[in-house]
């Protein structure tokens, strides 16, 4: 019995913690959720930049690609 108490009381606590926890997460996510200028001028630059390094030399690369296999095959653009 004595035992069984002791169990009831540690779950207890636990719920406790995992109910702090559980606001502490949704402090976070609504914190996320709220962009300010700043950092919406930071997702921009950086998916800009990601474009610029990333995408823009890929696009070229396989567009170049496309070109040779092209004139490979006797077509003109």
């Amino acid at each position: 019995m004595d035992q069984d108490t002791k169990v009831i009381k540690e779950l207890q606590e636990l719920k406790q913690k995992v109910g702090h926890l559980e606001d502490l997460l949704t402090e976070q996510q609504n914190k996320r959720g709220t962009a300010g200028p700043f950092r919406i001028f930071m997702d921009a630059v950086v998916s800009l930049l990601f474009g610029l390094i990333v995408v823009g030399p890929v696009v070229v690369i396989v567009v170049g690609v496309l070109m040779v296999a092209a004139s490979w095959l006797g077509m003109e653009f």
